[in-house]
């Protein structure tokens, strides 16, 4: 775990990346319900894309701080 400071806001970056998952899970279905319309609206599609690759790369960052924050921890013991 490694904290976050954004502005005045300190916060706990598993927290942050539990939302990040929920955000990620939200706009998977969302997609996929865009996706099944007779006629999917090809704007709207693409914003949801560009949404949950962002999703993906904050979240794919989140966790590789954590993993190289444990690695050191671990390194010490």
């Amino acid at each position: 775990m490694k904290r976050l400071s954004i502005g005045d806001l300190e916060l706990n970056s598993e927290d942050v990346a539990r939302k990040v998952e929920n955000d990620i899970a939200f706009l998977a279905e969302r997609l996929h319900l865009l996706e099944q319309q007779k006629v999917p609206n090809a704007v709207i599609l693409q914003t949801y894309r560009d949404m949950l690759d962002s999703r993906h790369a904050v979240l794919s960052w989140l966790r590789q701080g954590n993993e190289t924050i444990d690695d050191k921890q671990s390194a010490k013991n």
